[in-house]
């Protein structure tokens, strides 16, 4: 089976599933929240043959009869259409990747920039001090005023002043990062512990 896991990228890139811009009919499609702003709401679609699999179980819910979500995921939807949200999502991602990209160029950083655009992630490429650098990244952004990591979802919100406030405060802690990585200081600055790396722990 091909199941398209969308719980992060649903809607993000087009609305009602990333399978319509690509014309690829996965049997298993699944959405949450991204398709309702954030209020909690999940969908799944597929093929007839596989969704009537469930026919054969049991499924429960607590919240059978909530309805702010379904409400949410409405008018969520209808304002993505109207606005043309992915559209905006996939510039300012576009954006942001070529200038963190031309950033790090300026200051000898070496990273990689995955993802797409509208949900980017950049990967610092210092083998075991990766993560402490990556750590002192978000250290010095947080004094910047930004709570920010290696990974951005770019939201509808981001106006072109938010990117470039954040592109400069990246610039500036670029500056920070490459003194420190040349004198061999990276550690020595942190000011706690450097951050878990997240899933790769648990592997």
């Amino acid at each position: 089976m091909l199941i398209f896991d969308e719980v992060s990228s649903g809607f993000r890139f087009n609305v009602g599933g990333i399978h319509l811009k690509y014309g690829i009919n996965p049997d298993i499609a699944v959405f949450a929240k991204g398709m309702s702003n954030g209020f909690p709401m999940a969908a799944i679609i597929g093929k007839e043959k596989v969704m009537e699999a469930a026919q054969e179980t049991f499924i429960s819910s607590t919240y059978w009869t909530e309805r702010i979500g379904p409400t949410a995921a409405i008018a969520t939807i209808k304002k993505m259409i109207k606005n043309k949200v992915p559209k905006h999502l996939e510039k300012m991602g576009l954006y942001l990747m070529e200038n963190i990209k031309k950033i790090a160029n300026k200051h000898q950083i070496k990273m990689e920039i995955t993802g797409l655009p509208a949900l980017m992630h950049f990967n610092f490429q210092y083998e075991d001090k990766s993560q402490a650098i990556r750590t002192l990244f978000t250290q010095e952004m947080l004094k910047e005023g930004f709570l920010a990591s290696s990974g951005i979802y770019v939201s509808y919100a981001f106006k072109d002043s938010h990117i470039k406030k954040y592109l400069k405060s990246v610039d500036k802690v670029f500056a920070i990062l490459r003194r420190a990585i040349n004198e061999n200081k990276v550690n020595n600055l942190l000011q706690g512990p450097v951050a878990q790396s997240g899933f790769k722990r648990l592997t």
